[in-house]
């Protein structure tokens, strides 16, 4: 710059005036690829917002029957299958189940247990079949009223950075301390407030960072019982948990399904979490190929026993042709192979 000064092409005010030019401009252009950063990521939320805005309302019937407290469930011949899929994920599914019962899907990953809550709750919408709510078919009500009688716990619990008696009212807003200590009672989890020199007021961090998983899980079932379900589901409720905090679970379930409050719905793949219940359905690619309870299922040598065998890890003597067949059938689990049905034996 200074060599363009003494060839006369350029003045020493021209020079200040530059410097202050670019001092004035360097900070605006540094902002500019924040801004342009910012900018991609609001483009993004506003297009997973615009097909959100685009998608369907909800099914409303026009004159919608009211239910009351829900006594009875029923699946009749529900088949179900997604968008572009080949195959049904649910096909022909039936089951009954009033008021008292326990009962529980199990069968191996992708054999549509999900998909079955789902449609359960009112997510999806079977493609042939109808879902009964008390003997109502469930085209004719209104979701919104049906779901406040459910109760859901899933393997990913979401709490909040709140207290207990906040993240149990966020279910049932104007509980009373004595309905919150009677549902932590039923769950197991009046420790946790004993415990501690807050009680109800104890901060559970973000996300319940400042309790175990067992504990969370705990909670979880609380916040599902405090608002008196007619229907709970237990959605893999303790894969995510440690053998030792399992078990524990798996004796508050126990004891919440004994109460006979409700229909008590279990999806597990870890059968020892299931095995009180009154009714177990083995589903295999959306089909139920076994129901019964956990000693009859057993008996019968199929899917369930070779699966039981298979978690459990027993190595009992056996005969050589019962043990030749539990081997087929577990190669064929292994291989992926799950179509396995009574005549196989």
């Amino acid at each position: 710059l200074l060599w363009l000064i003494f060839r006369n092409l350029l003045t020493t005010g021209e020079l200040i005036t530059m410097q202050f030019i670019s001092t004035r401009i360097l900070f605006p252009l540094q902002d500019l690829g924040s801004i342009i950063l910012a900018y991609r990521e609001a483009e993004a939320s506003l297009e997973i917002f615009n097909e959100l805005m685009q998608k369907e309302p909800e099914y409303r019937p026009e004159e919608p029957v009211e239910i009351g407290d829900i006594e009875k469930l029923c699946f009749d011949k529900v088949t179900f299958r997604y968008k572009k899929a080949e195959t049904d994920a649910i096909e022909n599914l039936s089951f009954r189940a009033v008021r008292g019962d326990s009962i529980a899907f199990v069968g191996p990953s992708g054999c549509g247990k999900s998909t079955l809550v789902k449609l359960l709750v009112g997510l999806y919408t079977p493609t042939q079949g109808t879902i009964y709510y008390d003997d109502v078919p469930a085209k004719d009500i209104r979701f919104n009223q049906m779901r406040r009688q459910l109760g859901f716990v899933t393997q990913d619990t979401q709490l909040f950075s709140g207290t207990i008696r906040e993240n149990l009212q966020f279910v049932k807003a104007d509980a009373t301390d004595e309905e919150i200590y009677d549902a932590l009672q039923r769950a197991s989890a009046i420790k946790l407030v004993e415990s501690s020199p807050n009680g109800l007021d104890t901060l559970l961090g973000e996300g319940g960072k400042m309790v175990s998983g067992g504990e969370k899980q705990r909670l979880a079932i609380a916040r599902a019982l405090i608002r008196n379900p007619r229907i709970l589901i237990f959605d893999e409720a303790t894969s995510a948990l440690d053998s030792i905090t399992e078990e524990e679970i798996t004796g508050t379930l126990r004891e919440v399904s004994a109460g006979k409050q409700q229909i008590t719905l279990m999806i597990a793949h870890r059968l020892s979490t299931i095995m009180h219940a009154d009714r177990i359905y083995v589903l295999e690619k959306g089909k139920i190929i076994e129901e019964g309870t956990h000693d009859v299922l057993l008996e019968r040598k199929g899917l369930y026993y070779a699966m039981w065998r298979q978690q459990i890890g027993e190595r009992t003597t056996v005969p050589r042709a019962e043990r030749k067949r539990e081997q087929l059938i577990t190669e064929r689990l292994d291989n992926g192979d799950h179509e396995y049905t009574m005549n196989d034996q």
